[in-house]
């Protein structure tokens, strides 16, 4: 996989700031399994290249962050605004916000939906392997996830992340949480979010969660099988499972 060389931006060089924002990168390699049609093939195409392209910002004080979708692409038409939310479901992330007091998650979907969820305690894996993110010397943590193969099998999958304990604030990209250090650089089934950008600021940045009705993911992902949009995500698992 390579990245364009990155230059971690650094505002101040103490760490008693009680606020921060990170931008992040995305990259997940093109993948194209069988032998899919035409059509099939250029809309994968299509949906890689727009996730490749989004960029995401970490936001956070001592307690709480919110982990956003930065805006940029500039949309011709609704149907490259759908792809992008199609690429963003299947690849990348929906605006998430973590309270580390009351230990919850909140992630916004596309269609309005706020999914809220516990924080259940990860057991990363903190290793001696180390490199450098920019200027930042960070340290490689593995979260091994068992599950059932759709074969019965038992199996593990592997999340990886590169945190920096000289930033200590345990947050990152999606549920990369509870490291003693902030997390550059996130994979998970071959999808990357990596650090561009890193701000750190003395006054404290308030974390505004958003205000409506939320469900848990089981009910989310149950309302969504009962309706049409059942196939997709039906479609989805199978092809999460196929890879596992």
């Amino acid at each position: 996989m390579k990245f364009l060389c990155l230059c971690l931006m650094l505002v101040t060089t103490a760490y008693t700031q009680s606020s921060g924002k990170v931008k992040y990168k995305f990259y997940v390699p093109l993948k194209l399994e069988g032998n899919p049609s035409e059509n099939t093939k250029q809309f994968v195409i299509k949906m890689v290249d727009y996730a490749n392209k989004q960029e995401f910002e970490l936001i956070f004080n001592k307690l709480q962050s919110k982990f956003l979708l930065i805006e940029t692409m500039n949309y011709s038409s609704d149907y490259e605004r759908k792809i992008n939310n199609i690429a963003r479901t299947a690849f990348t992330s929906p605006d998430t916000y973590t309270n580390l007091t009351q230990k919850s998650q909140v992630s916004l979907l596309s269609d309005g939906t706020l999914i809220e969820g516990k924080m259940e305690k990860n057991n990363w894996e903190i290793t001696g392997e180390s490199k450098y993110i920019g200027n930042y010397l960070c340290y490689k943590a593995i979260l091994k996830i068992p599950y059932i193969s759709r074969k019965g099998d038992p199996k593990v999958r592997e999340v990886i992340s590169w945190f920096a304990p000289s930033l200590p604030y345990s947050y990152g990209p999606k549920s990369a949480f509870g490291l003693p250090g902030l997390v550059l650089e996130f994979t998970e089934d071959e999808k990357t979010f990596i650090a561009s950008k890193i701000e750190l600021f003395e006054k404290e940045i308030q974390i505004d969660f958003p205000k409506g009705k939320t469900v848990t993911k089981e009910e989310y992902d149950k309302k969504l099988e009962s309706s049409m949009g059942g196939v997709l995500i039906g479609k989805k698992r199978e092809m999460e499972k196929d890879k596992q």
